[in-house]
């Protein structure tokens, strides 16, 4: 039986936490007449955890179960001048009465750690991927989900996911998760929260996360790794700038920057893997790059470069394909195979895009469309690439600057 001090005491940092916008922890400079004793009893019950700024960065919120022993929580909770903070544990909570209605803030009600992590169907994304009212920020490990500033204020909920970090499903395929914050998830409105639910996978065990998710987010380090879809873009804005020290025209009619709203539409990773979501990333790849190219470059003559005429021995228009690969054959050495290292993979995309333009197609849940999502842009990088590396080796160009991890080549990754 808890004496009246106790009893007082462990209600104060139980409303603390179930009262505060974030589940924190009751800090030690908050409490009036704080009773060094009955705190220390309370640890001892096991209905108290004293988290200090010795154990973690920021002890106002508990990200994780960090298994402290109790000898050190009560060292903790005797040294007064320490940043420590209280919280209730899995015994304390017990009785309380959760909102059910609100299964991710049920969860936190219960004690659960801030940062535990649930996995959920990729499918949820297509909720806010395929409505003009929410914006995704994505950066191909992690991502943000938030509703568009024109549409705030009539959305009437809070429909905001901070943080979700790609995650995969074991087994022989590639195949995709995704996972949110607990803390993240018990934000939301009632309604949200049992949208999610429905999506959440049942087997969370199966999951695990990027981990450039973890990197950055849980150990504050950065993700020294590249997404291929930056690693494209970057090398089309190169090839650009070396066209303009050759003194030709830029080869691609447009280029794009990495910022998530500076990157074509569409142009990220599949989420929901169907027939139609693969064509439609397809066209995009088209636009991008088969579209993209400006046949002005292989019209002017340059220091040892020799321009090429527009038109066929009957008079017809070349296409920007066939120009690209008659130019560089006539104006470039290799040590490899043109056609297999850059023309077919752009070509490629042209084909793939044929099918559903001039066919009949059903839509299908195909797994396999992750693959060959990475297939087409591990190939469509290569050639692009390759059109950056021979034209290192000509003399006007060799002045353009390049980022190291291009000329590297490592580390460009497919999430």
């Amino acid at each position: 039986m808890k004496d009246v001090g106790e009893e007082k005491l462990l209600n104060e940092v139980i409303n603390f936490y179930l009262g505060s916008s974030s589940f924190n922890g009751l800090p030690i400079y908050d409490i009036d007449d704080y009773d060094i004793e009955a705190m220390v009893e309370l640890i001892n019950e096991g209905m108290v955890e004293a988290i200090s700024e010795k154990d973690v960065l920021n002890p106002h919120i508990k990200g994780f179960e960090l298994g402290l022993s109790k000898k050190h929580q009560i060292e903790n909770a005797k040294d007064v001048d320490l940043h420590t903070c209280f919280y209730p544990t899995d015994k304390a909570l017990e009785k309380v009465k959760v909102d059910y209605q609100r299964p991710y803030t049920a969860l936190m009600q219960n004690g659960k750690a801030q940062f535990d992590i649930i996995f959920f169907d990729v499918e949820i994304l297509e909720r806010y991927n395929n409505n003009p009212r929410f914006l995704i920020m994505d950066n191909g490990y992690r991502g943000c989900i938030s509703v568009k500033d024109e549409f705030y204020e009539e959305s009437g909920e809070n429909e905001y996911i901070k943080d979700y970090g790609m995650a995969y499903i074991d087994g022989e395929k590639l195949n995709r998760a995704i996972g949110v914050f607990v803390i993240d998830l018990a934000k939301l409105s009632p309604r949200i929260q049992m949208l999610w639910k429905g999506f959440e996978l049942e087997d969370q065990d199966s999951c695990k996360i990027n981990d450039g998710f973890v990197k950055n987010l849980l150990e504050g380090r950065w993700v020294t790794q590249h997404w291929i879809f930056h690693a494209l873009l970057d090398e089309m804005k190169v090839i650009n700038e070396q066209c303009k020290k050759m003194e030709l025209p830029e080869l691609f009619a447009h280029v794009y920057g990495t910022g998530y709203n500076e990157m074509p539409e569409g142009y990220r990773s599949i989420l929901l893997p169907t027939l139609k979501n693969y064509y439609d990333f397809v066209l995009v790849m088209e636009k991008l790059v088969v579209h993209n190219i400006s046949i002005k470059t292989f019209q002017k003559d340059s220091l040892l470069i020799a321009k090429i005429e527009r038109k066929d021995g009957d008079g017809k228009d070349k296409g920007s394909i066939v120009m690209l690969q008659e130019w560089l054959k006539r104006n470039v050495s290799s040590n490899f195979d043109i056609d297999e290292v850059i023309i077919n993979p752009i070509k490629y995309i042209r084909k793939i895009r044929q099918v559903p333009a001039h066919e009949l197609t059903n839509n299908k849940y195909d797994i396999d469309v992750y693959e060959k999502q990475k297939e087409l842009m591990v190939n469509t990088y290569g050639a692009i690439r390759a059109i950056r590396i021979l034209f290192m080796g000509h003399p006007l160009a060799k002045d353009v600057k390049i980022p190291e991890y291009l000329l590297q080549g490592k580390d460009i990754v497919f999430y």
